[in-house]
């Protein structure tokens, strides 16, 4: 059953990561359950521009990504937005910058990869703010 009940749902979420497969498996399944307005980014610069345009309720970030990593993506988005909602999606969850990520307080939780749809909508539903949720 989607997340809001099959209503459309007003929340944005940006997906940052440089896995083209892990991201468009990401965007489909948003989708179906609802989320109209999913964005993606291949990389931790084009995830900050894009969330200094957007303003997503949600941000899944990766750690691994050229340009700019999800850490410092992540630091740089809490820079500007104190309030910003991030989620780590990794594949690498003992590297040095996802655990710094969370630890500094960059991101709200870490998650491992290949995560199963089942766990990643528990973690979305508990980290969407009240008050965007449809």
């Amino acid at each position: 059953m989607p997340l809001n009940g099959g209503a459309m749902n007003n929340q944005k979420i940006l997906i940052v990561d440089d896995d083209n497969s892990v991201a468009a498996s990401l965007l489909e399944v948003l989708n179906m359950e609802g989320f109209d307005d999913v964005d993606r980014a291949d990389n931790g610069l084009v995830g900050l521009e894009k969330y200094k345009k957007t303003r997503p309720n949600l941000v899944i970030m990766d750690m691994e990504m050229p340009v700019m990593n999800g850490y410092e993506s992540s630091q740089k988005i809490k820079e500007i937005d104190p309030d910003a909602n991030i989620l780590v999606l990794t594949g690498a969850p003992d590297s040095i910058y996802a655990k710094k990520t969370i630890a500094e307080g960059y991101a709200s939780i870490l998650l491992k990869k290949p995560i199963t749809w089942r766990n990643l909508r528990q973690t979305i539903e508990s980290y969407l703010p009240r008050e965007a949720r449809a």
